[in-house]
């Protein structure tokens, strides 16, 4: 299995209400396999970069996986001249899209990242809550570092997120 950096972005509206407990396993390309719940659909148009989108739009829940090559990270740290403030592992990944993300969206509330490991890889966790585009929304993330250190990789066991409306 090709391993890859993987930015799981998990975005619902604060307006949406309680998620359903049933769940589904989606596999992309033998990269990586996520469990997400079963009332989402398969999705496109969400992000031109992700390899996995899937939604409820009637509940405003959103799932996105981007994944990058740690190749492509260093190639994107040198283009930009970014070498010397990011480094080319989980933490300055995740620093550096941190980053643009909060340049992105007005933040109310951000959690304390949180160092971790899902299924035996480096990963760092966080939520967000803030304002993109007018709309109240709620961010969960997670960046998981691949089982080879030269490589991202991304194998969540269960991802859920609970907000009542």
């Amino acid at each position: 299995m090709k391993n890859i950096t993987i930015l799981l972005l998990t975005i619902l509206s604060l307006n949406s209400c309680q998620s359903g407990d049933e769940q589904q396993t989606v596999t992309i390309e033998n990269k990586y396999s996520v469990a997400i719940p079963s009332f989402l659909t398969k999705a496109s148009g969400l992000n031109d970069d992700a390899s996995l989108q899937y939604q409820h739009a009637w509940k405003e829940f959103y799932v996105i996986v981007i994944d990058e090559s740690k190749a492509e990270m260093q190639k994107a740290l040198d283009d930009n001249n970014l070498s010397e403030t990011y480094s080319n592992d989980i933490k300055g990944y995740s620093e550096l899209l941190m980053n643009r993300f909060e340049q992105a969206i007005s933040v109310s509330h951000k959690s304390e990242i949180v160092d971790t490991t899902i299924n035996n890889m480096p990963a760092r966790l966080l939520t967000i809550s803030g304002r993109a585009e007018g709309i109240d929304a709620y961010y969960s993330l997670a960046y998981i570092q691949g089982k080879v250190l030269s490589n991202y990789g991304l194998d969540i066991i269960e991802q859920r997120i609970r907000i009542q409306g």
